[in-house]
């Protein structure tokens, strides 16, 4: 046997075992690194190692049967042994190891000093991360949930290290499903590195296996991957591990702070664990089935541990959710979300989340702006990819006028999470300056990864609006996104607003119906209902509908007597709904209006009351109070801080508290017909929002071409319905088209 190494290292089989592993190697990280850059087919890659594994042995047989000689290869038994040319050739194979071991080593060293840094984004100061949601490999489908939450946690536990940015949720998980390339999802997102993985939960054993595995975005490489197995006891500290192991490949220094934050348990009981990352599936979706799963489970949550400070928090967000989106009554609401954010601040009131919730809530009551920007700006500090608290201090910067800091911090939540509602008020924002393309852009985007998103709506009412005033465009959307929810909230609000600009109160009322079926004690129903009241004149029913919400107190006093007011207005009790408003607005009984601190929900009421004034011929009082009005309102369109539908609304409102007929028309037929802002017009109208002017001539004339206009978009829309299948034939009775 000793004869037969001999004979080998005498042949140099040895050394071109060596040589050719090291020279493969090499190709293999050249193509590599050169293919992607190349655009090659991601065959190629595999396909060399396949084709430079079948070599290895070949070569081996190759170095056994020949050698390198001055004339070239010879047979070996041709060859004497401890021949001068035998060894020249031992001498060439081991320069080409050595050449081939320096080739490896100058590119190891550029990889680690210039490639595994690189991104697609080189010029981004600090690492970002994107974690995709981890492969549920669990034979009980039913235990998707826990990777969804462990992907979630892990996240999570990132987004608190101040050296790495971290994609939230939200955009992360919609490619989940989505055999996507991670260098096309990293350019999406705009990071430079994606962490995934896979989670297999056995609950008979209570085992788990996590597998996760850190990638280079822009070279595709693997920085590191590892295979957990424990029990499920263990997830806290495999969560850990996994974070601090990103951390470290991409070279993160953890503070003392982010440091001691790792190492803390969301709760010692992992059964209550279980049902919060549970809840967490639910919570992210804004519908009422959902909110209520979630916010069962987070329940079922604090049974088992009372002290869970984050469910708490969580909890303290989510009534109001569900009483914004779903159902739920404004006592519960109010009731619960109280007790939740106590039990929460009295057990860790500088945890980031529950700092999150107490400015929430500051925010939704509108009780404290300072306290609210203080508490998001230190939960900020300690978890500095947190999205949603970006968003909430964009609303509170701007609450507290201060919106040139605000639309920093809602860049930051759509940096963090762009493909989140947060992108679709930045292109609001785009849209108020005019900048249209941008504004597009954004919401097209959402609206491809996710067509039925609200983004499809906001779209919607901008194609409505100035410039374009393109109602059919904007209704085929709303139609999209309803078939592909047809029951969530927003889809369903869209249904009952939007036909009604084109004069299609009948398919509103379909909508309405599914609306109040479906969501009986949300604040939409409630405004909803009454309009399609209002505008069907049925004033009866529209006041038992007040007196019901009353009752159920789901009502609030401001609410109630605006609504009973404008019911006494459609009635002509016009003495009766300036009394309602006087006695529940007190600073209606003011003689003065203080322009620089009056808000434009105020002076909507001061609208509605100079009105009233008007129509019970106190003009006096009535002009002088719309001087005022004016004042404000030119104010605001100086200031060029609302859109320009706002801006062209409070102008025509302007105009028409002043009395000016002449001025009115005129901003009306420039509105409609030449700045093509018709979103609400038609519908504004049929409602008697300028019912004053019903009997003027002028008025008259151009009621009549803008609702021509609205009748020539209509009859495109109802085509479109025929073709889709979505369209009654009593309603062409019921709009009297037959």
């Amino acid at each position: 046997m000793s004869n037969f190494f001999e004979e080998l290292k005498r042949r140099n089989v040895y050394k071109v075992a060596v040589a050719y592993l090291v020279t493969a190697w090499l190709i293999i990280q050249v193509v590599s690194t050169v293919g992607p850059n190349l655009n090659w087919p991601d065959s190629i890659a595999p396909l060399t190692t396949r084709i430079l594994l079948v070599g290895f042995p070949i070569a081996l047989v190759l170095a056994w049967l020949y050698e390198f000689t001055p004339q070239g290869l010879k047979r070996t038994g041709a060859v004497q042994q401890d021949t001068t040319d035998n060894r020249k050739a031992g001498r060439r194979i081991n320069r080409l190891i050595i050449g081939s071991l320096s080739l490896v080593l100058i590119l190891m060293l550029v990889e680690r000093l210039f490639l595994a840094g690189s991104t697609l984004y080189p010029d981004k100061q600090m690492a970002s991360i994107a974690v995709l949601p981890f492969a549920n490999m669990s034979s009980e489908e039913e235990n998707e949930y826990f990777a969804d939450g462990l992907t979630e946690q892990i996240l999570d536990e990132l987004a608190n290290l101040s050296g790495l940015q971290v994609t939230a949720r939200t955009s992360s998980f919609k490619f989940k499903n989505k055999n996507e390339d991670v260098r096309k999802i990293a350019e999406q997102l705009t990071v430079n590195y994606v962490l995934e993985g896979s989670v297999q939960y056995d609950s008979r054993r209570n085992r788990i296996k996590i597998t996760a595995q850190l990638i280079n975005a822009y070279n595709g490489y693997h920085l590191w991957s590892e295979t957990y197995e424990d029990d499920f006891d263990e997830v806290f500290g495999i969560q850990e591990d996994v974070s601090r192991k990103v951390a470290k490949q991409l070279r993160i220094q953890l503070l003392p702070d982010e440091d001691k934050v790792l190492s803390t348990k969301l709760t010692e009981n992992t059964e209550a664990y279980k049902f919060y990352i549970r809840a967490r599936q639910f919570s992210v979706k804004r519908d009422d089935k959902n909110l209520e799963q979630a916010i069962s489970l987070l329940n079922q949550a604090l049974e088992i541990d009372p002290e869970f400070a984050e469910a708490h928090a969580e909890l303290s967000f989510l009534y109001p959710q569900r009483f914004f989106y779903g159902n739920l009554s404004k006592e519960v609401r109010d009731e619960r979300m109280d007790f939740h954010l106590k039990k929460a601040l009295s057990i860790a009131p500088n945890k980031p989340e529950v700092l999150k919730a107490e400015a929430s809530y500051h925010l939704r009551l509108r009780i404290d702006s300072s306290k609210a920007i203080s508490n998001l700006r230190k939960a900020i500090e300690l978890k500095p990819s947190y999205a949603d608290a970006h968003y909430a201090l964009f609303q509170a910067l701007g609450w507290a006028k201060q919106m040139e800091l605000g639309i920093k911090s809602l860049e930051r939540a759509v940096e963090l999470d762009p493909l989140d509602f947060f992108a679709t008020i930045l292109a609001m924002n785009y849209y108020r300056n005019k900048e249209y393309e941008k504004a597009f852009s954004i919401v097209d985007n959402i609206i491809a990864n996710d067509p039925s998103a609200g983004a499809a709506r906001r779209k919607a009412l901008w194609l409505g609006n100035e410039p374009y005033g393109n109602l059919v465009e904007g209704f085929k959307l709303i139609h999209e996104a309803g078939k592909k929810d047809p029951y969530i909230l927003d889809n369903l609000i869209s249904h009952v607003v939007f036909p009604l600009n084109l004069d299609l109160w009948p398919v509103s009322e379909k909508y309405m119906n599914q609306l109040q079926m479906r969501y009986p004690d949300n604040m939409a129903t409630f405004y909803n209902v009454s309009h399609i009241y209002e505008l069907k004149k049925d004033y009866p029913k529209w006041e038992e509908w007040i007196d019901f919400w009353v009752s159920e107190k789901n009502l609030d006093p401001e609410e109630e007597a605006k609504d009973r007011a404008w019911l006494n207005g459609g009635l002509q009790n016009y003495q009766k709904a300036i009394s309602i408003l006087e006695h529940t607005f007190t600073y209606l009984k003011k003689n003065t209006i203080d322009v620089d601190s009056l808000e434009l929900e105020e002076a909507e009421v001061w609208v509605y009351y100079i009105d009233y004034l008007r129509m019970n011929n106190e003009n006096k009082k009535a002009d002088s109070f719309s001087q005022e009005i004016c004042k404000y309102y030119n104010k605001i369109i100086e200031e060029d801080s609302f859109t320009s539908y706002t801006n062209n609304d409070i102008q025509l409102d302007c105009f028409y508290i002043s009395n000016d007929t002449t001025n009115f028309l005129k901003a009306l037929e420039e509105r409609f017909f030449i700045k093509k802002d018709r979103r609400e017009v038609f519908s504004e109208m049929k409602l008697g929002i300028y019912k004053r002017f019903k009997d003027n001539s002028g008025y008259k004339a151009l009621e009549k071409r803008i609702t021509e206009e609205v009748h020539r978009q209509r009859a495109e829309v109802i085509a479109y319905l025929k073709e889709e299948g979505d369209w009654d034939p009593a309603w062409e009775k019921e709009l009297g088209l037959e």
